[in-house]
């Protein structure tokens, strides 16, 4: 009979042993999971996605425009890059290394002046310029930008006269955190233009769109999840404590403020620096402050219901 007892009273703590070690290989699993993917991400993020496979040679007579994104400005709506063109062997001078002639290049729409010049008798220069983009910042991390009608043409003047010539367009570059997608709109014309308004009249736009990387919004809920933990946390203890399930320990009220102090640097913390206002704020970060201190308004009640009052002198 002791022997039965005996048994029935250890098994349930031999089975609550082995639950622990599965729990803690479940934990693991998922953390080595959620590793590996933000981390695979943030490896294959940053790449822009170009008009084809390889950059284009220039025509004869033409020049390639390599437009190198350097970074997306979401707070202000832009894409900056850096400009520089490949000339054809046709627009060199005799030295192979100078062009003969002025250059210029329309990039629009961008802040500043639309028209790039890459003077005569001197190596094509890198210049930068910021085009404008639209897109909504608050929708973080799901926001987008796009330039849905960008205009890049290369024209020369002589005798006073611009004239078009050909051009193409390529785009490269590495931009942590974002994805940046460039296709072209339209069909390109039957017959090459002759005057620079008929040019920029029918030459083909390019479509760019910019938007969060993968390995961006993976990190981004992570730090949610674990904004969303906190309170879960503070109501566990703060409600068991309450019930009287659990010693009351009034030192863990510290720890509750301080878990809400620590919300504004994880909040702060999200890469991309969503603005105050955002989606998050709303439907995240309010609700997680607002745990936070019902959960240690319940451990207040709990300290006053279950401490004993000193006694009266």
């Amino acid at each position: 009979m002791n022997d039965v007892k005996s048994s029935a009273l250890a098994g349930p703590s031999v089975a609550s042993r082995r639950r622990v070690p599965r729990l803690l290989l479940v934990l693991i699993a998922a953390f080595v999971v959620v590793y590996a993917a933000v981390v695979t991400l943030y490896a294959l993020s940053g790449r822009v996605t170009s008009l084809g496979p390889t950059e284009p040679e220039p025509e004869s007579g033409g020049v390639t425009v390599v437009l190198t994104v350097e970074s997306v400005d979401a707070a202000h709506q832009r894409a900056d890059m850096s400009v520089t063109i490949d000339a054809s062997d046709a627009l060199y001078s005799g030295d192979k290394f100078s062009v003969a002639t002025d250059i210029h290049v329309i990039v629009a729409p961008v802040q500043g002046s639309q028209v790039i010049t890459f003077p005569a008798r001197s190596a094509p220069e890198t210049k930068e310029v910021s085009v404008l983009t639209g897109g909504e910042i608050e929708n973080w991390p799901f926001d987008r930008y796009h330039a849905d009608h960008m205009l890049v043409l290369a024209y020369v003047t002589t005798d006073g006269v611009s004239r078009p010539i050909p051009t193409s367009v390529w785009f490269k570059g590495e931009v942590p955190g974002w994805s940046v997608d460039v296709a072209g709109r339209g069909k390109p014309v039957a017959e090459a233009p002759q005057t620079l308004g008929e040019a920029i009249a029918v030459s083909q736009r390019v479509e760019l769109s910019a938007v969060r990387s993968g390995s961006t919004i993976a990190f981004a809920f992570v730090l949610l999840a674990l904004l969303v933990t906190m309170p879960c946390l503070v109501l566990f203890v703060a409600i068991t404590a309450f019930r009287g399930r659990r010693k009351l320990e009034p030192s863990f009220m510290g720890w509750m403020g301080a878990m809400l102090f620590a919300t504004i640097p994880l909040r702060t913390f999200l890469p991309g620096s969503p603005p105050i206002g955002s989606w998050i704020d709303f439907t995240v970060v309010l609700w997680v402050v607002v745990g936070l201190i019902a959960g240690l308004t319940i451990y207040v009640a709990a300290w006053a219901r279950w401490s004993r009052p000193h006694p009266a002198p």
